[in-house]
Parts: structure tokens; sequence; C-alpha cells
């Protein structure tokens, strides 16, 4: 990426309202209590306010598909059942913490993609197997301490058709770190995901939504391009005893629910996965596909 694209899409996130883009403190209302990377099942270290880290859970001014004009099966894939030569769609954020926009303008279809954080944990194989059930592919962005507790799950998270991503190694916010502590949060993982996937990752997700010019600069150094939400879950917010009942999950994330909604949730929580079959009925009740990231 060129500074001059770099510096574009900085200019674009900071113009929606509550944009932290080049802050040096964390975005405001999203530090919930950083988990321990030492517990088995780490806890919720990542945010998820509704106004998401670059924008309102209903941002403005962005673009907002409507009904399918792209067939696609129950993963956001093109099935193939009309017009089968044509170019496959592919999705991706209009900015940072901003929904998503297909790459082909013409097309007009509601999607949401999940995402999942801070994993892998003892919870994850509940949430693949609601994915699987659902035919629904989804991000992974992975920590590593949770790759290390976890490997299998790394490998299967890759063997079961989801998208492996870059969440750090520790989980700091990462605009306190200069350029080479920061290349010692990712690079371990970029190796990692390397070589269980045979390619290297694409996409990087910063603890705590926080990120400013330097960590750019780095990612960019890296190939890799960062990925915020625009749809919080709040499966982290009012949780008793490490629970929370997972309908109010659903109804979080349905709170603020848009067309190309980017949903933040956590694969470290029994709730959350309980959540996941829930969340993903409700939104293709209200016509929704899921996609991942190309």
């Amino acid at each position: 990426m060129k500074k001059q694209w770099i510096a574009s899409v900085l200019c674009a996130a900071m113009l929606l309202s509550g944009c932290a883009a080049a802050s040096s403190d964390p975005p405001s209302g999203r530090t919930p209590p950083v988990s321990d990377p030492t517990d088995p099942t780490p806890g919720i270290a990542d945010p998820g306010d509704p106004n998401g880290p670059a924008g309102p859970g209903d941002p403005s001014g962005a673009d907002e598909p409507g009904s399918p004009s792209d067939p696609s099966g129950p993963d956001g894939e093109p099935d193939g059942s009309e017009n089968p030569g044509a170019p496959a769609v592919t999705w991706k954020p209009g900015g940072i913490g901003y929904p998503l926009v297909p790459s082909d303008p013409a097309v007009e279809q509601k999607v949401a993609m999940l995402t999942f954080d801070d994993g892998p944990s003892n919870y994850t194989p509940q949430v693949l197997e609601g994915l699987r059930e659902a035919g629904v592919k989804a991000v992974f962005f992975i920590t590593g301490y949770g790759a290390a507790q976890h490997p299998d799950l790394v490998k299967r998270i890759h063997e079961e058709g989801h998208l492996l991503g870059i969440h750090t190694m520790t989980h700091p916010n990462m605009t306190s770190l200069g350029r080479e502590e920061q290349i010692a949060e990712i690079q371990p993982l970029i190796d990692l995901i390397t070589d269980v996937t045979g390619e290297p990752p694409r996409y990087f997700r910063p603890p705590f939504g926080a990120y400013n010019d330097e960590l750019l600069a780095t990612l960019d150094e890296l190939g890799l391009e960062l990925i915020n939400w625009s749809n919080g879950s709040l499966d982290w917010d009012d949780v008793v005893d490490g629970y929370k009942d997972p309908n109010l999950v659903v109804e979080a994330v349905l709170d603020q629910l848009h067309p190309g909604s980017v949903i933040l949730a956590h694969d470290t929580m029994k709730h959350t996965a309980e959540a996941v079959p829930l969340i993903i009925a409700a939104l293709r009740e209200r016509g929704y596909e899921f996609v991942v990231l190309p």
C-alpha cells in the first residue's frame, strides 16, 4: 500500500463519529478487563461498543446493499444457479470500521460477516459446530496464547474453511508500542498461520480496536490490512460469573444490525458459542446472507 492510501483511509475513518484512528489512547468506552493469557479459557479482552471502533452501529454515508441480485449459498458464496459465468463478488469494509461493500457496486445484497476474537479456547469447538451446521464461514482473529493452548483448533479452523486473522500474541494496546514491539506481537502469528494454511495471513484486528499511523505503517510493511467492526455483540458486557443469557447477545447484534455488518464476537465465552446459531437464524430471517473476507 502506498503512504497516500494510508492517509486516505485514515482521513475517511476519522470523518466517522467516534473514530479513534490516530489516537494514542484506547477508544473511549471500549476497554473491558483484559483477559489473563495464562487462563486456559481466557475471558474478554476486546471491546465492542455499539458505536463500533470507527462509527455508530447504524453508520451514515456507507453503501447499503439491499436484496440479492447475485444468488448465494448459505455461506454467502455464489452458488452458480444463475449466470454461472459471472465473476464472484467479494466483500470488504468500505473503510476502517465501516460496513462491508461489494467489489461490484451494481450488486444489491444484504450481507453480514461474523468475526471472532481472542481464541482459540475451550469454547471454539462449539462455535465451529454451530457454524458448520448452519453452513456459515467466519473470520477468527487468533491470539498467541490461544494458539499455544489449542494448536489443534488453529488447524481445525482452517480445515473447516474459515479465515484465520491476527489478534496479536499477548493482546496489548498496539498504540503504546514502538515499531519493533508491534512486529514482535504480529510476526510469530504470521509464521504460525502461514505454516498451517500454506499462505501468509492478510488481515489484522487490533486489541481494543485501537490503532494509529505507526501501527498502520507497520501493518503495511508486513502486508496486513486492519479490519475492525461495525456491529458489536456486547458478549462481554454484563457478564455474571462468566455467563450471560445468549438471547441478550442476539438482541445486541439485532439492535445494531445494518447491511454489511461486521459483527464482533468472542469465541472465548460459553454464551457466545450458544448464541452463534441464534444469531445466524435471526439474520437469515431478516434476509441476510453471510460472507467472509476475500
